[in-house]
């Protein structure tokens, strides 16, 4: 099933409007202000022309397809998967700072407990209305951009003939390290531009229109941004506007009289609200794309079947952004700090993406072509860096939060490395080879002789019985068998060539000789073993109801078998066949089985056993 295409290129303008302008337009003219006066124009300008050139690369992907998939094809799926995860930390934290930074509007002096539960209405509402539907959303989101470009030019137009340009005497003595410190923090203004993309597969000719409203919307908003600053400080002054938490409310004030900043405050609002609202309409679908992809769990996958929208996803970023806004409140700076520092590094590897795509693969079909492709991107990167280093060097606890920003991103590999070792043999091969070591000998603390013994009582060996250890690993399992047998045999069956080298230690060190090690992929013979076991080997296996029926298959009539999977680990969610015990039933439909269905936590992790006996 795939995703309904309602959005027109009116509509797509709008949108890419709303989710660009975010926050950063309604109090970064400010924080510039604070930071270098008058000179903060230049910043504006120099990082207009900056994002105007950035767009144009932008627009090239978006004639191809979406950012995360430009980059999974550049640099291959793990660092696909590195840049979707950071750019959806980056959307939640966006969508966070739009929640907080509407409420500083709208109630600046109410309690944390009234902003709690106005935040987590709006949340829930603008997910509900993405729930149902991309085509109704998109109405919603029209009428939220229409009002954002209105309230910012309701204060630009009248403002332009009051502004005193003798306010602005002194910005080119404004020192290069502060313009760039500037312009390090107002670029949170122009971000945006990946979420237009993941909307794609919802856009009509989507390649063809896109990349005209990506450069046109970019080119808007530079010079909104430009007026907004000239008439702000020329009208209110860079030290009074710079000190103001809710800045465009202070200017409508001095601008229309006193007591319209409140009235004007709520007008400021509404957009706000609005861009929150567009930032989660697009999000999911990133989420909806790697799952899609095999680089996150295949639930995120599933789309509704009557509103043909991804669920799940959306439920799951509900969930998520809720908690981060509640623990977020009155720390929007905090939250810019962490932004900025990730939707860099993001930038950079997408920049280095049209490199790599342009020497790689030159005849790949775009709708458009970006100038000056290989040196414009490096050119952009270097500049990044250099913000980076500028805000490293220059402010306090800049490192501290930039190591916050790497944390998070961490937390995404385990889950990454979950997923890919369910659906990919050679990764999952080469895994468990590096890891080999630790394995062996770590793994008893999950899974030791108790747990073996349990096996072994089960499957009721005799000293002539012949196994199979089919995932065998670093050969746990293996030795309590072949130590149990005198006459029989034992076929252990492993991918990981390092992980056979430990296993193969252990039964010489017991002067054993009645196993066979094979490695790679190994198909059973049919009606062969007495014993079939598997421990923690059905959970990466991309598809568990083919190897289920092998298994099965090669043991004789009567014979036993018993897998132990483990479910939900450490946190991370375990395959969706584990989730209950139909699932797991249906893995054996057409088998001739009796089997019995065992589920136990500890030590952090689900221990799910299913074991029987072949008819």
């Amino acid at each position: 099933m795939k995703l309904k295409q309602t959005i027109g290129k009116k509509t797509l303008l709008i949108l890419i409007l709303n989710s660009i302008l975010g926050t950063g337009i309604f109090f970064l003219p400010a924080v510039g202000a604070a930071y270098s006066g008058s000179g903060s124009l230049l910043a504006w300008l120099a990082m207009s022309v900056v994002a105007i050139v950035i767009s144009l690369y932008f627009a090239e992907i978006a004639s191809v397809g979406s950012t995360y998939d430009f980059v999974k094809n550049a640099f291959g799926k793990s660092t696909g998967f590195l840049f979707g995860w950071m750019s959806w930390i980056a959307s939640s934290i966006t969508i966070s700072m739009l929640i907080v930074g509407s409420l500083i509007y709208i109630f600046p002096d109410a309690g944390i407990l009234l902003k709690i539960f106005a935040a987590l209405f709006f949340i829930i509402l603008f997910n509900f209305v993405n729930y149902r539907g991309i085509d109704f959303a998109s109405k919603m989101l029209l009428i939220f951009g229409i009002l954002t470009v209105a309230a910012l030019l309701a204060l630009i137009i009248p403002g332009i003939p009051t502004t005193d340009t003798s306010r602005f005497a002194g910005m080119f003595s404004t020192p290069l390290p502060v313009i760039l410190l500037t312009i390090y923090f107002i670029s949170e203004t122009f971000f945006g531009w990946e979420t237009a993309t993941y909307l794609s597969e919802e856009i009509k000719d989507s390649k063809k229109v896109l990349p005209k409203m990506l450069v046109l919307s970019t080119a808007i908003i530079a010079a909104i941004s430009i007026l907004l600053v000239f008439v702000s400080i020329g009208n209110v002054g860079a030290d009074a506007f710079g000190a103001q938490n809710a800045p465009l409310a202070f200017l409508a004030d001095r601008l229309f009289g006193s007591g319209v900043g409140a009235v004007f405050a709520f007008i400021i609002f509404v957009p706000l609200i609005g861009t929150a609202a567009s930032w989660m309409v697009s999000s999911p679908r990133l989420l909806y794309s790697m799952s899609r992809d095999k680089v996150l769990v295949p639930r995120f996958a599933r789309i509704h079947k009557k509103y043909r929208t991804p669920h799940v996803a959306i439920l799951f970023q509900t969930i998520v952004i809720g908690v981060l806004t509640v623990l977020a409140f009155g720390n929007f700076l905090f939250l810019l700090s962490l932004l900025v520092p990730l939707v860099i590094v993001m930038y950079s590897i997408v920049m280095l993406s049209v490199v790599k795509l342009r020497m790689s693969k030159p005849k790949m079909r775009r709708e458009f072509n970006a100038p000056f492709p290989k040196t414009g991107p490096v050119a952009i990167v270097i500049f990044n860096i250099m913000l980076l280093y500028i805000w490293l060097s220059h402010v306090t606890g800049a490192v501290y939060i930039f190591s916050m920003g790497i944390i998070l991103v961490i937390l995404g590999l385990p889950l990454y490395v979950a997923i890919r070792l369910s659906v990919d043999k050679k990764f999952t091969e080469k895994f468990y080879d590096r890891i080999a070591f630790f394995w062996d000998k770590f793994f008893h603390i999950w899974y030791g002789e108790k747990e073996a013994e349990k096996i072994l009582k089960y499957l009721r060996l005799n000293d002539n019985s012949k196994a199979l250890d089919f995932g065998c690993g670093s050969g746990n399992t293996t030795l309590f068998v072949s130590r149990r047998l005198r006459k029989g045999t034992v076929v252990a069956v492993d991918l990981s060539e390092k992980q056979l080298e430990h296993a193969v230690k252990k039964i010489k060190k017991y002067h054993l000789h009645n196993v066979i090690f094979v490695k790679g992929s190994f198909k059973p013979p049919k009606n062969t073993f007495d014993a079939v076991t598997a421990v923690g080997v059905l959970e990466h296996l991309d598809r568990p109801h083919k190897y289920v029926a092998q298994l099965v298959n090669s043991l004789k009539k009567g014979g036993r078998f018993y897998f132990l999977s483990f479910g939900k680990s450490l946190g991370i969610p375990g395959p969706e066949f584990l989730e209950n015990d139909k699932k797991i039933k249906e893995l054996f439909k057409g088998t001739k089985t009796e089997i019995r269905i065992e589920r136990k936590k500890k030590r952090l992790v689900e221990y799910v056993s299913i074991y029987g006996v072949k008819k």
